[in-house]
């Protein structure tokens, strides 16, 4: 996963009710509310972000350590815990990058 470029999944949409965030399985325009994957607003920010960038792991670690103020070995443990679950959860493809 480290040197493969990380983007959502296709069909896959990040939706905003409220204050809260979901990932929703958009098929023919219509939502699939069977499988909803509710994220914080750090986690929303980084799937719009691999959304817009297709990113390595080291490309999108950077990006959150310019944007937020935290220890490096802390973001990139919880990143890759994060994105472990995603793949798992099977909502990021990851693209071979070379």
């Amino acid at each position: 996963m480290k040197n493969d470029k990380i983007r959502p999944k296709n069909g896959l949409q990040l939706r905003k009710i409220g204050d809260r965030y979901m990932i929703v399985d958009s098929v023919d325009g219509a939502t699939n509310l069977c499988d909803v994957y509710s994220l914080n607003r750090t986690a929303a920010r980084i799937w719009e972000y691999i959304g817009e960038n297709a990113s390595t792991f080291d490309e999108l670690a950077g990006w959150l350590c310019d944007t937020y103020a935290v220890e490096k070995e802390t973001l990139t443990r919880d990143l890759e815990r994060l994105l472990v679950q995603w793949e798992t959860e099977g909502l990021i493809t990851l693209i071979p990058n070379g």
